[in-house]
């Protein structure tokens, strides 16, 4: 039973490769083809939507500017007439403004508006109005608004973000041209009110069947509509968002158009909650600059899934092509499998013990053919393995040694000059390397710190005991002797190879950010990240623990303390990392191990 089980875990390991290599390279093939296609699906389509997007901004553009140059023109005749003073004269009976109503249905209203509010003149030829597109009182409002703007900047064409006429439930743009006199006063301006619904027929949905937004999402219809610098819409199938005060900020491709500064045409995929179903997007936007400031956002979106259609048939024949060869290999490496299923199992049975440690396993097989040669140098290889991996054990082991037998007799060799020296060093060791976990740094570089931290202070071994341990603070000359310390240290490991990389955590670690820490003055990024480390541990350990001539501080305010420093002495993102450690309970063990030690000597 035994033996069956494992010629069945053989069988599967061949046909798995059978399989990989029968049908890897068949998904690897088909899914660069479905990816390939996908991306030549999704480029053609926001390509298509690009440019429709960019073309109707062009027309929307175009519609706009043709009308606000013909209002300028009209303006410029009046004023070269005469102007206002004028109007009553015959000279300029010529103006029609009803005859270019009726030549043109897409101006409701065309007139001649004074500065002190009055809408055209007795002569009606110069105002005339569709009453059936717009009321007396739409248009005295727009008309007032018009004039306001105008006499802020008197020498600019007025232009209107569209707006929804109540009356007639159409799409309007005011355009005003101002009229002034000789000495560049305002008196008055040529309006007009022009319906946008030409312009904005595109987007308006003609195919029956779908009314609101989320039908045409899930149909996989194209939704083209337009949207003002505000985010709020003016021109969508929807129509009952048209000019509703629903703002489309929160519609992620509105949002990048207003974050673009309105200057840009991009192609942007999203997501979009609809009926509590996330849908993949695809989307464009571009500008139809129509003046300062009135900056409107044309922008198509389409559910990304109606895009990949054929897509999903390509993946479908994929699937069936490689479940046909699937069959295929399995009855293959089914019969292979069999052939070379003994000593198979031989060979396997013998690296599964190598590979637990038992290199004296050795394997035999009977045949001659690659099975037989492959077990013969397996042999072999673990002849030599097996010598190998003995001789690094004992490499390994006399280095292991030899580094915890250094560390322990420099650290034997502090602790018989200082007895504070000591629990010191540890501190700061256990200190530094919480620091250095808390700043994201790497195990080995951690590792390389610990050490670098217990060891900073040997070169204290090379300082006389009446400096080391003197109860009181130190003269000029005492403190001279006592910043040798770091040399003493660094040439004390220099002389240890394998010692070499702590040495910067010993030797700059009482270096100042402001260049006035010793024992070179280094600056900033001068120092090493290790040395800028320990430095903080060490003040730190400093400020928590009882001296001979300074009391312990509460850890707070010798974090705080410790901050004042930052720029001047320590590194902030060093002491932010101490001080997050400090929040989260990681230096607790330390600081209770310390307080205990306190408590049992004082008992």
């Amino acid at each position: 039973m035994e033996k069956k089980t494992k010629r069945t875990k053989i069988l599967y390991t061949i046909l798995a490769s059978l399989l990989l290599v029968g049908i890897l390279p068949l998904i690897l093939i088909g899914w660069q083809l479905i990816k390939l296609t996908r991306d030549m699906l999704s480029e053609s389509v926001r390509s298509h939507m690009l440019s429709i997007v960019v073309n109707e901004s062009a027309q929307i553009t175009l519609y706009v500017d043709s009308y606000k140059n013909r209002v300028r023109a009209i303006a410029r005749a009046l004023e070269v007439t005469g102007g206002l003073r004028l109007l009553q004269e015959s000279t300029v009976h010529n103006f029609k403004f009803g005859d270019i109503l009726r030549e043109d249905p897409n101006i409701c209203a065309l007139m001649v508006v004074y500065a002190e509010g009055g809408l055209g003149v007795d002569n009606k030829t110069f105002a005339a109005t569709n009453t059936s597109k717009i009321s007396k009182e739409e248009l005295s409002l727009l008309a007032k608004e018009a004039l306001q703007s105008l006499e802020q900047l008197p020498q600019e064409t007025f232009l209107s973000l569209p707006l929804l006429l109540r009356s007639s439930s159409l799409s309007v743009i005011t355009i005003a041209h101002p009229l002034t006199n000789e000495f560049g006063k305002l008196e008055g301006a040529v309006l007009a009110i022009v319906q946008l619904e030409s312009v904005f027929d595109f987007f308006a949905q003609k195919e029956p069947g779908f009314h609101e937004t989320k039908d045409l999402i899930k149909s996989g219809k194209t939704i083209y509509f337009v949207v003002d610098n505000k985010g709020r819409v003016i021109a969508h199938p929807d129509r009952k968002l048209v000019f509703s005060g629903e703002n489309l900020r929160n519609l992620r491709i509105v949002e990048e158009w207003l974050a673009s500064g309105l200057k840009f045409t991009a192609s942007v995929p999203f997501e979009l909650l609809v009926d509590d179903e996330v849908v993949r997007m695809l989307g464009t936007y571009t500008t139809a600059n129509i003046g300062a400031g009135k900056e409107l956002g044309v922008i198509a979106m389409v559910n990304e899934d109606s895009v990949y259609h054929s897509v999903e048939e390509m993946i479908d024949r994929t699937l069936l092509i490689i479940g046909a060869t699937a069959i295929v290999a399995v009855i293959v490496g089914a019969f292979l499998a069999i052939r070379i299923t003994s000593p198979i199992e031989t060979l396997a049975l013998g690296a599964r013990a190598i590979a637990a440690g038992d290199f004296s396993r050795r394997i035999r097989v009977k045949t001659k053919n690659e099975i037989g040669q492959l077990a013969e140098d397996f042999n072999t290889m673990a002849d030599h393995i097996q010598q190998y991996v003995n001789e690094l054990r004992r490499a390994a082991e006399d280095n292991r040694m030899l580094f915890i037998g250094s560390v322990r007799a420099l650290a034997e060799a502090i602790d018989g000059k200082d007895t504070y020296t000591r629990g010191h060093s540890e501190r700061v060791m256990k200190y530094s390397a919480i620091i250095a976990k808390q700043m994201g740094l790497s195990d080995e570089e951690v590792e390389d710190i610990r050490i670098a931290g217990i060891l900073h202070d040997v070169g204290k071994i090379g300082i006389d005991d009446k400096i080391l341990k003197k109860p009181a603070a130190l003269t000029d000359e005492e403190y001279k002797v006592m910043k040798q310390h770091p040399q003493i240290g660094a040439k004390i490991m220099s002389e240890i190879p394998q010692m070499k990389k702590y040495i910067p955590g010993m030797f700059y670690h009482h270096e100042c950010l402001d260049g006035h820490g010793y024992p070179l003055g280094l600056r900033g990024e001068q120092i090493p990240l290790m040395a800028r480390i320990i430095a903080v541990a060490d003040v730190f350990d400093a400020m928590t623990t009882n001296r001979p001539y300074q009391k312990a501080m509460e850890t707070e305010f010798a974090l705080e303390r410790i901050k004042s420093f930052v720029g001047t002495r320590y590194d902030g993102k060093v002491v932010d990392a101490l001080i997050e450690a400090f929040r989260a309970g990681k230096l607790d063990e330390v600081l209770q191990s310390y307080a205990a030690t306190q408590t049992t000597a004082a008992v």
